[in-house]
């Protein structure tokens, strides 16, 4: 039995026991906890000299677009590797100059049409030179021979409705597309082309659009220019007023035709035009096997002397068969099929990396650009230079 005095003793000393083992729980926190925590035993401890630091503010999470976008930009980089591994080792099982890999999207029609249709495209000079940043994206002549090989080996493949705008340019390059076109007409005598020259097709540009079966011209188009072209420039006289002598050793009297600083040569000027008038003569012999006139014709109106004719006179001289516009294009496609439906491709040859950098600076223009004469060699061209 407990007194009363007694009972308040025991209250006390038990309250004091209490207070001395919440005191040592408090203290037997760890410290690595959160500063948060250990403010109560701050709070309890208010005469400790030595209070720890105040709580540090966290770090900003990072936004979650930054993921996003770099998320994208890593598939996008895969696809992209993807895509040059398989362009570069995918087409290692077939023949790359028999069979090359170009790139088919409809253009015009339905798949499920009966004639399939390439359509093909030349823009500027007919030229080996590379164009592009630093020369990337590869030589125009190149790629259209590789289109038009495409195609040719395609057995699914009718026609081609082949786009011309060329002032010209080499004569072998323009001979080289001239005959892959006809071999591709010679691989199945079912095979038509349509050429549609949009602003110009001279010399050069109208000899690659000889094999189409219909010649169409946009109305404000520019033909003709039927010649060849070969142009140097002489500096002997200005060599001699600055002092300026050539010193070349040669195995014969005639191997440095048309050097720039000694004086013109009538003979070398006799076998240099006997050159261009052979090649002329090419030109002017595939003119009248195509065209439907002859050569009494095309020397009575003067077709075929280097000039050129507005898209109205040269229909009038049958240079180009009908004048017209894309759909006009399509339409006399259409024609030779006996007016079937026909579903029309846009076929090219892929650029690759280096193509896709230089594409905003390669030549695309339809008119010469850079100055022959100077560029320090001579050249036979098919070309109309004004």
């Amino acid at each position: 039995m407990i007194v009363k005095g007694e009972e308040n003793i025991f209250r006390i000393a038990n309250l004091q026991n209490r207070g001395r083992m919440s005191t040592s729980r408090i203290r037997s926190i760890p410290s690595s906890l959160p500063p948060r925590i250990l403010m109560s035993q701050d709070s309890v401890n208010m005469d400790d000299p030595h209070p720890p630091p105040p709580p540090q503010p966290r770090a900003p999470k990072p936004r979650k677009g930054w993921r996003i976008f770099f998320r994208l930009t890593l598939g996008v980089s895969l696809l992209l590797n993807f895509s040059m591994c398989a362009m570069l080792f995918g087409t290692g099982l077939q023949p790359e100059d028999e069979m090359p890999n170009v790139i088919e999207r409809l253009a015009w029609g339905d798949r499920a049409a009966p004639v399939k249709a390439a359509v093909l495209r030349y823009d500027g000079m007919i030229l080996r030179r590379p164009q592009g940043l630093l020369g990337g994206g590869g030589d125009p002549v190149t790629r259209i021979l590789r289109e038009i090989q495409a195609v040719t080996v395609d057995p699914e493949v009718k026609a081609i409705l082949f786009q011309v705008s060329s002032p010209g340019g080499g004569v072998t390059s323009s001979d080289e597309i001239y005959r892959a076109l006809m071999r591709f007409k010679a691989a199945d005598p079912e095979r038509r082309i349509v050429v549609q020259i949009r602003d110009l097709a001279a010399s050069g540009g109208y000899y690659i659009s000889l094999p189409g079966d219909v010649v169409l011209a946009n109305p404000t188009a520019v033909v003709g220019s039927v010649g060849v072209l070969l142009s140097a420039v002489n500096f002997h006289e200005f060599g001699e007023k600055i002092g300026m002598k050539d010193v070349t050793l040669t195995s014969g009297d005639n191997k440095a035709l048309l050097s720039s600083l000694k004086p013109v040569d009538p003979e070398h000027e006799d076998i240099l035009q006997g050159v261009v008038d052979d090649l002329y003569a090419q030109f002017r012999d595939l003119v009248l096997e195509s065209r439907p006139f002859d050569a009494g014709y095309a020397e009575t109106h003067q077709l075929l002397d280097g000039r050129v004719f507005s898209a109205r006179d040269a229909l009038a001289h049958d240079l180009v068969d009908e004048l017209g516009y894309d759909d006009d294009a399509r339409a006399a496609v259409r024609r030779l099929f006996a007016n079937q439906d026909v579903a029309f491709y846009n076929v090219s040859a892929p650029a690759g990396l280096a193509g896709l950098l230089g594409a905003s600076a390669s030549t695309s223009s339809s008119l010469p650009t850079l100055n022959l004469p100077f560029t320090g060699t001579a050249e036979f061209l098919y070309l109309w230079r004004p």
